[in-house]
């Protein structure tokens, strides 16, 4: 069964550091990172359906990728990790 990004995510988010006022910040708005995962699988393999690539990367590729992803949403919509800021 595939994995989305999402819910990869979730299960591997200690490993990749990401707890707390962060993580739930990206859940309130998971639709613009998870765009951007979808944006960057495609790619990766425009062949292959994004849930597809996500399953083919191991642990610490998929780590890599998510902090990338992680990171790129957050310098674009301002977030500082120090107070609650609202998405564009």
């Amino acid at each position: 069964m595939s994995e989305t990004w999402r819910e990869r995510l979730s299960r591997r988010r200690q490993e990749i550091g990401i707890d707390g006022p962060e993580y739930d910040y990206i859940k309130s708005y998971i639709e613009f990172y998870c765009s951007e995962a979808d944006r960057r699988c495609k790619e990766i393999d425009m062949n292959k359906t994004v849930d597809q690539v996500i399953d083919s990367m191991k642990d610490e590729e998929f780590d890599r990728f998510t902090k990338s992803v992680i990171d790129s949403v957050h310098k674009k919509q301002g977030y500082d990790g120090q107070a609650p800021t609202q998405m564009a």
